[in-house]
């Protein structure tokens, strides 16, 4: 017997047994309705007339998985070790598919599915719903492979919506105003996490959850443990980033190199209201917490580094997460095609002024 956290918070009280050969999920009741003792005694019944085979395999006395608890079991057996970012996988869930967590897993069909995808899209936006899909898809295709609820999964199949990568990043006429206001910026805590998320480029749950025991300051190597791939990453700490790692490293005492200080542990959270002031002071619009780790690519790009350094500092898995900084990397384009319309001109005998274009 365990407690199940579902979703909401409601904790349940969860007998897990094989029925027949399939492992079946069966609520014995809530915990704020049921006792310790009460519940022990139910499982002690229910056990007793599983081996008496009173509960059958399919019988109605075994209730069917619900998608909530389905994509509970996901998150907890699974994508809290593997997936650094379950935490907005869950947030997303309550918010787009909380309708549905009571709806028995196997009753879900695929027209309803990519009805509530093209909802979810019309009123939240294309990525939205593609993402909050692919969560959902990824949780049911899990319980599916350890036998927590048959096929055919509602899932797959399901068009998603055609979007185009973010190109935000902090141009060349902006980065004046920006490192005026970041320089002047007060809440420091704001202004370190903003210096590091640019001058890393590392993902923002990475900068936020950043420990000490992570960052060698004599090597000047940062490891993250867990990356939104599910791998490690080292990263070399560049000149700037290890000022300002020096810096805290003289005053903050937690095991957090962004310690929360409402609180007596864990790190802080996203600063997004401090971000929008921060952008208001520097005239900056539509520039988001994620597009600095993009600045640091883009101009990566622009200084002529192969797109394959870029993809590595960035801990990208695939060449294909990397290829829209191809689009900055020009410079070796157009010195060559300078090169050879010299060459041209050269072999008519005639130079630009000859061509009578001014």
């Amino acid at each position: 017997m365990a407690i199940g956290v579902g979703c909401t918070g409601t904790k349940t009280f969860i007998l897990y047994r094989k029925v027949g050969d399939r492992p079946q999920r069966i609520t014995i009741g809530q915990f704020s309705d049921t006792s310790i003792e009460q519940a022990r005694k139910m499982a002690t019944q229910l056990n007793a007339d599983i081996a008496a085979g009173v509960i059958l395999p399919g019988k109605k006395s075994v209730p069917e998985i619900t998608l909530g608890q389905l994509f509970d079991e996901y998150i907890q057996n699974y994508a809290v070790n593997r997936c650094s970012t379950w935490k907005d996988m869950t947030n997303n869930f309550s918010r787009y598919y909380a309708d549905w967590a009571e709806r028995k897993a196997a009753d879900l069909r695929k027209t309803e599915v990519q009805a509530k995808v093209n909802f979810i899209g019309k009123n939240h936006g294309f990525h939205t719903a593609n993402r909050s899909l692919d969560d959902v898809k990824a949780a049911f295709n899990w319980a599916i492979n350890y036998g927590l609820v048959k096929g055919p999964d509602p899932f797959v199949g399901i068009a998603k919506f055609k979007t185009q990568a973010r190109e935000r990043f902090i141009a060349p006429s902006e980065m004046d105003r920006f490192f005026s206001v970041l320089r002047d910026e007060t809440n420091v805590d704001l202004r370190d996490y903003v210096y590091l998320s640019l001058f890393t480029g590392a993902r923002q749950a990475n900068v936020l959850g950043m420990r000490w025991d992570q960052v060698d300051l004599d090597l000047e190597l940062w490891r993250i443990p867990l990356t939104k791939n599910g791998d490690s990453q080292t990263l070399p700490l560049t000149l700037l980033a290890m000022a300002v790692l020096k810096q805290r490293n003289t005053y903050v005492k937690s095991e957090w190199v962004f310690p929360n200080r409402d609180s007596a542990c864990g790190h802080i959270v996203e600063p997004k209201a401090s971000w929008r002031k921060l952008l208001i002071k520097a005239n900056l619009k539509g520039l988001r917490m994620h597009d600095l780790r993009r600045t640091l690519g883009s101009y990566m790009a622009m200084s002529n580094h192969s797109l394959h350094i870029i993809g590595k500092a960035l801990g990208h898995k695939s060449a294909a997460a990397t290829q829209i900084y191809s689009r900055l990397a020009n410079d070796p384009v157009k010195r060559a095609m300078h090169d050879a319309q010299a060459k041209m001109l050269d072999l008519a005998g005639i130079s630009l002024k000859d061509l009578k274009l001014g």
